[in-house]
C-alpha cells in the first residue's frame, strides 16, 4: 500500500524531526563542555554573565597540558602511519592469497582475517593489562613507540576493513593484464592497485588517528609520569581538581577531532580525482 504525497511527507518530516532531536541530545554533552570550558570563576559550571579565556590560558602556558597534546599529537601521527601500512598490507595480501586460492579453502585468511579484527572486541582495559608486560620486555614502555604501537592495534582494523572493501571493487583482470604487458609487480601495485585505494587510506588513515588521538585506557597502563597523553592529563584533574581547564582541554580535543573531519572530507575528495585521473593514466598508457 502506498502512502499519499502529504502522507509521504509528513512521514518524512517526521522521521528527519526525530533524528534531528535525537541528534541534538547526542550533541548536547559536546555543547555543554564547550559552555563550561568559558566559565570565569575556580568552578566548573557554567557562565551565567561573564565569558573568560581564563582556561585556555592556563592550558596553553602549561608545559604539562600542551605536552600531553604534543604527546597525544605524535602518537595519533605514529599509529596512523603504523595501521596504515600493517592494515594496508594485509588487505592486500589476503585479497591476493585469496584470489589464488584453487582449493577455495581459505581457513586461513578467514582466520588471519578474525585475528585482524580482534583488537575491536577485546575490552580496552583487557588490551592494556596484556601489552604493559610485553613492552616491559620490549623495552618499549615508557618510550611514546609503545603507545603508538598499542594505538595502531585498535586504527587497524578499520584500515583493513576500508581498503578490504575497496579492494573489492577492482577489476583483477587490469593487474594481470599489466603485468602481462611487463609491467613488474611493484609497477603494477604503484600504478594500478594503490591509485584507487587512496581515498580508503586516508580514511582509514585519519580514522586511525582519531581513534589514537582521543584513546584513554590503554594509555593509562603504558604512559608514565614524563610521557602522557592529553586524556591522560586529563584523568587525575577529573578525579580530584575539577575546573573549567579540563572542559577547555575537551575542547581543544573536539576542536582538533572536527579539523580533522574536515580534513578528511577534503582529503578523501581530492584523492579519489587525484586516484582516478592516475588509474586512468595508467589504463590508457
Amino acid at each position: 500500500m502506498r502512502l499519499a504525497p502529504s502522507a509521504a511527507n509528513a512521514a518524512l518530516s517526521m522521521r528527519a524531526l526525530l533524528l534531528s532531536a535525537a541528534l541534538c541530545v547526542l550533541l548536547w554533552p559536546l555543547v555543554h563542555a564547550v559552555w563550561l570550558s568559558f566559565a570565569p570563576g575556580d568552578l566548573l559550571e557554567a557562565p551565567t554573565g561573564e565569558w573568560s579565556l581564563r582556561w585556555y590560558r592556563s592550558f596553553f602556558t602549561s608545559p604539562r597540558w600542551t605536552g600531553g597534546l604534543a604527546n597525544s599529537l605524535w602518537v595519533a601521527s605514529l599509529s596512523a602511519v603504523f595501521a596504515v601500512l600493517l592494515g594496508t598490507g594485509l588487505a592486500l595480501g589476503m585479497t591476493k592469497a585469496q584470489a589464488g586460492d584453487s582449493s577455495g579453502d581459505g581457513r586461513s585468511d578467514s582466520l588471519l582475517a578474525r585475528l585482524v579484527l580482534l583488537p575491536l572486541f577485546i575490552p580496552p582495559v583487557v588490551l592494556g593489562m596484556a601489552l604493559l608486560p610485553l613492552m616491559r620486555a620490549l623495552g618499549l614502555w615508557g618510550n611514546l613507540l609503545s603507545l603508538a604501537f598499542a594505538h595502531a592495534l585498535l586504527g587497524l582494523p578499520v584500515v583493513y576493513l576500508a581498503v578490504r572493501d575497496a579492494l573489492q571493487t577492482l577489476d583483477p583482470d587490469l593487474e594481470r593484464a599489466a603485468r602481462g604487458l611487463g609491467a613488474s609487480a611493484s609497477m603494477t601495485l604503484l600504478r594500478i592497485t594503490l591509485p584507487p585505494l587512496v581515498p580508503a587510506i586516508v580514511f582509514g588513515a585519519l580514522t586511525a588517528f582519531v581513534f589514537s588521538l582521543n584513546e584513554f585506557v590503554i594509555a593509562l597502563f603504558l604512559a608514565t609520569p614524563t610521557i602522557e597523553t592529553l586524556p591522560k592529563v586529563i584523568w587525575p584533574n577529573l578525579r580530584y581538581t575539577l575546573t573549567p581547564i579540563v572542559a577547555a582541554a575537551s575542547t581543544v580535543a573536539v576542536v582538533f577531532s572536527l579539523l580533522l573531519l574536515a580534513v578528511t572530507l577534503v582529503l578523501r575528495s581530492w584523492a579519489a580525482a587525484w586516484g582516478s585521473a592516475l588509474f586512468d593514466r595508467a589504463r590508457s598508457a
